[in-house]
């Protein structure tokens, strides 16, 4: 009999609590209607895809994504970037799509139907790009610095999302208060690397010097506490190889030369030696009159004093080259920078 009683009340509490449970989940967010203005824009943009002004058209959806800050404009642009080829943007703007919109399965907003297929033409789209370009993960000490890549600014610390970049030699720096680090790094297509730039703000309160000025050839890149390691010259190493190896080189040539001309310069030393034997043996007076012997003296000492002026040259000349190889060395010699930062450890590179 109770369970009689109890099996009514039960299904009367299970169907007051479903409407309950349905009610207290909230709608999915959706765009705004769009105002007449952005309306025309759209207009403008599709009238622009038919013509094929691929690139005109992304830049009014550009115009439409600083006006709305939308998930559906933030798709154009990436997916009008992609078939322009310029895999950067068009993954920049991929990513900021992912993350508005969610996936397909845990939308974040409304989305019409049909947004399945949308969204994996732009994760295809985006995979492709990601084989073209590489990513950067920038990490800076503190939070509210202005990040910059090859000196436009991508965001303010803590960046959320990477930096998307050409393959090759990239700047990476951060600026607050008056501090500026910088740090350069090599990328490679489909590679992600992680920089980290410490702003020592403490030394920069304290009094310390601790600015950099902007600018490839006076820039800091991120050290230990309270220390910096300041770029000399950016070169390429295959221009610093071949400076000091073609200044050793001449070094070393210019010391063999100057070697072998000793060595003439004594054996003709020697040859002048006996030739002034046969002249004083022939008479006490010299060469008055000439003769073999005298021909044989005047020729072996003008041959040692050439062997001794090239040996001098070619001696001086080598350790001029030797001290130029050494200071190219120096000027153009590696660089080695420290980064600490909230990862663990610390990372050391020295790069010729």
């Amino acid at each position: 009999m109770r369970r009689l009683l109890y099996s009514p009340l039960l299904a009367l509490v299970l169907l007051l609590e479903c409407p309950i449970s349905a009610a207290a989940e909230p709608p999915l967010p959706r765009r705004p209607a769009p105002t007449k203005a952005e309306q025309d824009l759209q207009e403008q943009a599709r009238r622009l895809v038919n013509e094929g002004r691929i690139a005109d058209a992304r830049d009014v959806h550009l115009t439409l994504w600083r006006l709305t800050g939308s998930a559906s404009d933030a798709f154009n642009v990436g997916m009008l970037s992609f078939r322009l080829h310029e895999f950067p943007t068009a993954a920049e703007f991929l990513t900021i799509y992912f993350d508005r919109v969610g996936t397909p399965e845990a939308p974040k907003i409304w989305v019409p139907p049909g947004f399945k297929d949308n969204y994996e033409l732009a994760r295809a789209n985006f995979a492709e790009a990601r084989r073209h370009i590489g990513a950067l993960e920038v990490r800076v000490s503190e939070p509210g610095a202005d990040v910059l890549v090859d000196g436009r600014q991508v965001g303010v610390s803590p960046l959320t999302s990477p930096v998307f970049v050409a393959p090759g030699q990239h700047r990476v720096s951060a600026q607050l208060a008056g501090i500026h680090v910088e740090q350069p790094i090599a990328v490679e297509a489909g590679s992600e690397r992680t920089v980290w730039l410490v702003l020592d703000t403490r030394a920069k309160a304290s009094g310390a010097a601790a600015t950099a000025p902007a600018g490839p050839r006076s820039s800091k890149t991120g050290s230990l506490p309270g220390s910096t390691v300041a770029r000399r010259f950016r070169t390429e190493p295959a221009v610093r190889w071949w400076t000091v190896g073609a200044l050793a080189a001449t070094s070393a040539a210019l010391g063999v030369v100057g070697g072998v001309a000793v060595v003439k310069a004594n054996a003709a030393a020697d040859e002048r030696q006996h030739a002034h034997r046969r002249v004083l043996a022939m008479s006490s007076g010299g060469c008055p009159g000439g003769g073999p012997a005298c021909d044989a003296f005047t020729a072996a000492d003008g041959d040692v004093k050439t062997m001794t002026g090239l040996a001098v040259g070619a001696f001086i000349g080598a350790g001029l080259a030797a001290a130029g190889a050494g200071v190219a060395a120096y000027v153009l010699g590696p660089e080695a920078s420290v980064q600490v930062g909230s990862a663990p450890g610390a990372l050391v590179t020295v790069s010729w």
